[in-house]
């Protein structure tokens, strides 16, 4: 059985984080990455993440990556696990892991049909821009044509 969770005030949750972040050594527990506490112009780039089940801090994250998280859990709890539970979300999340893993191993070698290469799609952004400036030209003749009837 684990021990109860230590309650903290939020006046102590700053010197909480620092500790926190020092003992990660200076890095996000997501990106592995630095994370820089004094940011100019914003609040912060770091955030203290939680448990939303149990709220046990789990680790100082880059904001970003910890909005990623929430991004992912909700993705994948509606979507896929069909449940919020972090032990839902996890199993599903391994699944989908070795889901990749599988399809990198074994590919089909069928392309989907409205899939386009990248050639493909600078032929067609190529169609358009000459459609476009023929639309554009177009009109322009058409406008000259009427200035010279008035």
């Amino acid at each position: 059985m684990r021990k109860p969770l230590l309650k903290i005030s939020r006046s102590q949750l700053y010197a909480i984080t620092m500790q926190l972040l020092k003992k990660q050594g200076g890095l996000c527990l997501v990106c592995k990455k630095s994370i820089n506490v004094k940011v100019v112009g914003r609040a912060s780039d770091y955030c203290c993440d939680h448990d939303h089940e149990t709220g046990e801090v789990r680790g100082i994250l880059h904001r970003s990556c910890n909005s990623a998280l929430g991004k992912i859990d909700n993705a994948a709890g509606r979507w896929g696990a069909k449940s919020m539970k972090y032990a839902d979300i996890l199993a599903y999340l391994h699944e989908v892991l070795d889901y990749y893993d599988h399809v990198a191993k074994n590919p089909t070698g069928i392309q989907y049909p409205s899939h386009k290469t990248s050639e493909e799609k600078a032929m067609a952004a190529k169609l358009k821009r000459k459609k476009q400036y023929a639309a554009k030209r177009a009109a322009e003749a058409v406008k000259k044509r009427k200035q010279v009837e008035k």
